[in-house]
């Protein structure tokens, strides 16, 4: 007997049948782990160069700080090829997450970003102070609504402005950071995808981003990263992916192989989402909810609104001279 959803199962079975997983890092407070060899001289996989014709002196973070990586680093990485990501496709990629990093409690370099009304008037916010979420608003500009039988609030957040595929960007360079280094050969039209800063440039057709929402409360403090590459004989999936687990949300990306998805061109595909564990309470807290995100917009994308639900145990009210909520 199982008390595992039949949808959960047989993507189980889908995946299993058509790919074979790597060993899965999870990533807990306090530990260290550096991708590749240290051995001199270096190669960047990314540009492609090697030293002493680029160096190799800061710590390179496999994923991004901001989500809560403190001790995952790569020794695959360039100084120059980390400061590009770092200024470029690494802060569309922290935009896009915003608001899910804020709901789930990821500490970054700053702690748990706050996200507030766009623009440089005074207006709603919602931050946590470390032991619970504050949410503020001004009586002429309501921001949040209360069920108070239902134990709810519903608001809207914005996100920061960005372009999706630069987001996409980000996420795929997690994925080639994660592959070993007999892989690249694979990836070398990716490689030079995720670095050209010119976004308007048509790479695949197809490129859905699977994102599963767990509800409930979840860890803020693990991430889970997982490859999983197409088994021989197999023709008929994409050939490599990675998932990328943290707080409440589990993002799917596909790692696109102009070589080895010769066989796919053309057919439209249909993928179930990778199993993941389920809610802490399903009967309470419902059951995960997976949405296909498309991150192939060239364009910026500004004042997104992100709708967002919290339960609560109690809620206080305050009203002070300026006239602002806080549950």
């Amino acid at each position: 007997m199982t008390d595992l959803p039949a949808a959960t199962i047989a993507a189980a079975d889908f995946y299993d049948r058509h790919y074979a997983g790597a060993e899965p890092i999870f990533l807990e407070p306090g530990m260290k782990l550096t991708l590749g060899s240290g051995e001199r001289p270096r190669h960047c996989r990314f540009c492609g160069k090697d030293e002493p014709a680029v160096t190799f002196k800061d710590e390179a973070h496999a994923l991004p700080a901001a989500f809560g990586n403190t001790g995952l680093f790569s020794n695959y990485e360039c100084d120059a090829c980390n400061h590009l990501f770092g200024e470029g496709i690494e802060n569309h990629l922290g935009n896009w997450t915003k608001p899910m990093r804020t709901l789930s409690r990821i500490r970054g370099r700053s702690g748990v970003p706050t996200i507030k009304k766009p623009g440089p008037e005074k207006g709603w916010r919602v931050e946590y102070s470390g032991t619970r979420f504050q949410l503020k608003e001004y009586e002429d500009e309501p921001f949040f609504e209360v069920n108070e039988e239902a134990n709810q609030v519903r608001f809207e957040l914005h996100r920061d402005t960005y372009i999706p595929v630069a987001a996409l960007k980000g996420l795929v360079k997690i994925g080639l950071t994660l592959i070993p280094d007999v892989e690249t050969q694979h990836f070398r039209e990716t490689y030079e995808w995720i670095r050209d800063p010119d976004h308007a440039r048509t790479f695949v057709a197809q490129f859905p981003v699977f994102r599963t929402f767990i509800p409930g409360p979840m860890r803020n403090d693990l991430i889970v990263l997982m490859l999983m590459r197409r088994r021989m004989g197999i023709d008929a999936v994409p050939y490599a992916f990675f998932t990328f687990a943290y707080g409440n949300e589990v993002l799917q990306v596909f790692l696109p192989s102009i070589s080895q998805d010769k066989c796919i061109d053309g057919k439209t595909l249909s993928l179930p989402a990778f199993p993941t564990p389920g809610t802490p309470d399903p009967a309470r807290y419902g059951l995960p909810r997976v949405t296909v995100e498309n991150l192939t917009g060239r364009e910026p994308v500004k004042g997104e609104k992100v709708p967002a639900v919290f339960g609560f145990d109690s809620m206080t009210e305050s009203k002070p001279a300026d006239a602002k909520r806080e549950a």
